[in-house]
């Protein structure tokens, strides 16, 4: 047997590295990272395929910013978020500039009941005055005058504040007014605070405040009679001249949709809309009755561009235009049936499908009357709702009159 040799095996061994050697190793390691990160930072920056400036009131700031922030990673488009410590109720102040520029977005107050539906802009939610209290106090009022009945201690906000004007001008022209003045307790500068208050103090029952700031703190919100006309609704208006319409409009349409938008304004407390489903574009469908066609055709390409909305349109005759609807109504492709259907005569009323609702309105073209009916379950209720006002304002305005 061979003897043992240790010089005959040969094993790796770890290279000797001096001081120098390490120190240059490190650098280089460390510039090699730095390099990496300034890529990573620049595709950062580069993700974003275009940018938006919108202005909004301070009070619905977060659930705006937290909607941007979904609509960001989705869309690549940058929002850029201004908010403000009142905004006009007319929306007179949408022709602020941000360094000069336009706003491509302004959120405002409109009228309660929502149904300002002009093309360049969208209703995103609802709030309103309530009277609340904490969770335990046991009777449900319904009238301004339980309150004093019940010789609660109550507070408002000051006169200065949005929520407090609004109430003024609710009450401001009855007698309940005078007697909110010379009953309530030292007011507090927010309806934010009037809550807390509520919630965190025994001597204080109750209190006139914003409702979402009421759910916020989960107090008890007593629908008062009085008070039902003191409803704001939460418009977003793309300005006429923005070069960001589009994605200013995509936006507007992101903060209505059930769920993209809504579901933050829901979490911040507000009343939702009944907005559209989330696209990038809203998609109509339509059946029209074959002869109105050539009266009606310009006005479908024209609503298309101005309301950046697509619409499929079919003109058919109206007996197979009813039979089709019936067909699909019996199918299990209910999602095929049109958002819009003008023409049914008014005889064949009974043969439409349980699913539709006819429209007050009845359009008259070429002398011919034109009945209207709308599909009850249609994923855009706000862009067929425009679209019918939209015809409607365009017959009225060339003398076609209106059965209502």
């Amino acid at each position: 047997m061979k003897p043992f040799n240790p010089e005959e095996i040969k094993t790796f061994r770890a290279p000797k590295y001096g001081g120098v050697t390490l120190s240059l190793l490190s650098m280089f390691v460390l510039a090699s990272m730095i390099v990496v990160w300034n890529k990573i930072g620049e595709q950062g920056q580069e993700q974003f395929i275009q940018s938006i400036r919108v202005r909004c009131d301070e009070s619905i700031a977060i659930p705006v910013k937290e909607c941007a922030e979904q609509f960001e990673r989705e869309m690549k488009i940058k929002v850029s978020i201004h908010s403000t410590s009142g905004l006009d109720q007319n929306g007179s102040k949408a022709k602020g500039t941000v360094n000069g520029d336009a706003y491509d977005l302004d959120l405002f107050i409109g009228k309660a009941n929502g149904q300002d539906l002009s093309l360049n802009q969208v209703p995103c939610a609802f709030r309103s005055i309530v009277f609340a209290t904490r969770k335990d106090f046991s009777p449900e009022m319904t009238e301004l005058e339980e309150v004093f009945q019940n010789n609660l201690a109550f507070s408002t906000s000051p006169g200065s504040a949005k929520d407090a004007r609004l109430l003024e001008l609710c009450l401001g022209k009855t007698s309940w007014w005078r007697k909110v003045l010379s009953k309530r307790a030292k007011t507090y500068p927010s309806s934010s605070a009037l809550a807390l208050e509520v919630a965190s103090r025994k001597d204080l029952d109750g209190a006139f405040m914003w409702d979402f700031s009421a759910r916020n703190f989960d107090l008890k919100i007593h629908r008062i009679r009085e008070l039902e006309p003191a409803s704001q609704t939460l418009f977003a208006r793309t300005s006429d001249s923005a070069q960001n319409r589009l994605s200013a409009l995509q936006f507007a349409r992101f903060l209505a949709a059930p769920t993209r938008g809504q579901f933050y304004f829901a979490k911040a407390g507000f009343v939702g809309v009944n907005g559209d489903a989330w696209a990038e574009k809203p998609f109509l469908y339509v059946y029209c009755a074959k002869p109105v066609e050539g009266f009606i055709l310009d006005e479908f390409e024209r609503f298309e561009s101005e309301a950046l909305v697509s619409i499929e349109r079919h003109f058919l005759k109206e007996e197979k235009m009813a039979l089709s609807l019936s067909l699909i109504a019996q199918s299990k492709a209910k999602k095929a049936l049109p958002d819009l259907v003008f023409g049914l005569p008014q005889n064949q009323n009974a043969q439409m499908p349980t699913q539709y609702q006819k429209s007050s309105e009845t359009l008259l073209i070429n002398g011919a009357k034109i009945s209207v009916h709308v599909l009850r379950t249609t994923r855009f209720p706000v862009s067929t709702r425009k679209f019918l006002d939209f015809l409607l304002h365009k017959e009225t305005k060339d003398e076609v009159y209106l059965d209502i």
